[in-house]
């Protein structure tokens, strides 16, 4: 009897994580027909298929622009956002600072508040200093929220490895900053690179700060396609969501290439 439970119930858990990936992937696939519709407006199921829309994106001047403007805002939060969240992670989880769980839960606390309500927080502040509708200012404000992704990927990479081989390398006359970018980092770099990724999705994707701090000269491509979507209705913004997409699976797609890099040398590393 119990034999026949656990099938039935190992079944039924399997369907379910089955429709839930379902559930949760079908309105991004939808997109990708959308996109190639020959339709005047957004409908599905299509029609017919054209690549027209597609054509349409090229030509269209606002989302070149604004993708270009998400590439200068998402690479210096990338850079800033590595360099603060490695150093908050070797702090964390190295250091001997007080109030640790204090400090991790600050760092943590932009991943844990609603964005509107950080933006609503952003707002004056950068008001003050005159950085609205700047580039400074949208990067600051992005790499607010970026750094915590890192600062969790490094945390978990330095967990992973033993402090006895930063210990060894200052017993040989290393000092902090030596041990540090010779011993710790080598190993810790897959996390940092990772978290790099993730902190560039979260500032390309990242919407709701940017409705607040942009203007049109710094609007990037989530706002601009938000405009587009509340004026017009054709297949033309399914067409920039795809490459959207796209972009965010390749980006996946190297984070699984470096864990498994990473996974294979971290197996390999005895046998050396």
């Amino acid at each position: 009897m119990w034999p026949t439970f656990s099938k039935i119930l190992s079944v039924m858990m399997h369907i379910i994580v089955y429709l839930t990936c379902l559930y949760l992937i079908i309105p991004t696939l939808i997109i990708l027909p959308l996109s190639v519709s020959s339709d005047r407006y957004l409908s599905f199921p299509p029609k017919g298929y054209s690549l027209e829309w597609y054509q349409r994106l090229v030509d269209t001047p606002g989302y070149g622009y604004s993708f270009v403007n998400s590439l200068k805002v998402g690479i210096p939060v990338t850079i800033l956002a590595m360099v603060i969240g490695t150093f908050a992670a070797l702090a964390l989880v190295r250091g001997n600072i007080p109030f640790r769980r204090s400090f991790s839960a600050l760092i943590l606390a932009p991943l844990m508040l609603p964005q509107i309500i950080l933006a609503i927080g952003l707002f004056p502040i950068l008001a003050a200093v005159g950085l609205i509708g700047s580039y400074t200012g949208l990067i600051l404000a992005h790499t607010v929220i970026a750094a915590p992704l890192v600062m969790i990927t490094v945390s978990a990479a330095l967990r992973s490895i033993s402090p006895n081989y930063e210990l060894a390398a200052m017993t040989m006359g290393a000092n902090w900053w030596q041990s540090f970018w010779s011993v710790t980092f080598p190993m810790i770099r897959p996390g940092v690179l990772v978290g790099g990724l993730f902190a560039f999705a979260s500032s390309f994707d990242e919407i709701i700060i940017a409705l607040f701090l942009t203007d049109s000269n710094t609007i990037t491509l989530p706002k601009f396609m938000f405009g587009e979507l509340q004026y017009q209705m054709d297949p033309t913004i399914a067409a920039a969501s795809t490459v959207v997409v796209s972009i965010s699976l390749l980006l996946l797609v190297i984070v699984a290439i470096i864990q498994r890099r990473s996974s294979v040398a971290a197996t390999t590393e005895p046998a050396h």
